[in-house]
């Protein structure tokens, strides 16, 4: 998603091309890569997957053992010297450094970027009708008419980019955020309702099911038009 949205910024506020972009797509390809790999590797290897509510995920075992960074922070009031979990010791410390703290950098960002983008087009919206009113078209004059053209069609092409984006970036924010108020509450020692897994497990599962919709809907959308 992020990789999606540079694309977005560099495309419609900075000017890129094609080419341009082409240049840095390895790196908007490798990086998200690299950062999955590296991170389930990282958990596999130190045996922190296992079973977590609806799913096989980064979890202590068994789950109401205490975990070392518990034992420290309670360390004056508590018997306990080495942990009992069997595996996944600090799970919820790993939850958030490879994935909770990632994922809400990565939308903060989205929307950073969204709102420049939709700053941009608005701005191109009221140059485009300040041009208009201010000058009027001379039919002899070509180099005029091609201009306010090339405005034109520009907008044309920016405005459903920047209608995509803001619904990517939506649909990614409605996917987490109740996998996210979930880990929360468990991070208080806390039972989260069992709706909120439910949720959880629904709208992650429908990720791409919300993304699919997103770019048809432009399709459909110009076979209306046309």
């Amino acid at each position: 998603m992020v990789s999606l949205q540079i694309q977005y910024l560099l495309v419609i506020k900075y000017g890129w091309n094609e080419k341009k972009v082409k240049g840095i797509e390895i790196f908007l390809h490798g990086i998200p890569i690299a950062n999955g790999l590296g991170t389930a590797v990282a958990a596999l290897a130190l045996k922190m997957y296992n079973a977590a509510d609806w799913d096989c995920w980064i979890y202590s075992y068994p789950h109401d053992c205490t975990p070392t960074y518990v034992i420290r922070r309670e360390e004056d009031s508590s018997d306990m010297v080495v942990t009992n979990c069997t595996r996944g010791d600090s799970a919820e410390i790993f939850q958030w450094a490879f994935f909770f703290v990632p994922l809400w950098a990565a939308i903060a960002f989205c929307v950073f970027v969204m709102m420049s983008i939709v700053r941009v087009v608005e701005t191109m919206a009221k140059r485009t009708m300040r041009y208009v009113v201010n000058n009027p078209i001379d039919r002899d004059s070509e180099g005029q008419e091609q201009g306010r053209g090339a405005r034109h069609q520009h907008l044309v092409m920016t405005a459903p980019v920047k209608r995509r984006g803001i619904l990517y970036a939506c649909g990614f924010l409605a996917v987490w955020i109740f996998p996210t108020i979930t880990r929360l509450i468990e991070l208080f020692n806390a039972e989260p309702p069992p709706l909120l897994n439910v949720f959880s497990g629904c709208f992650i599962a429908s990720q791409g099911i919300w993304n699919t919709m997103i770019y048809f809907s432009q399709k459909f959308r110009r076979i209306e038009q046309n």
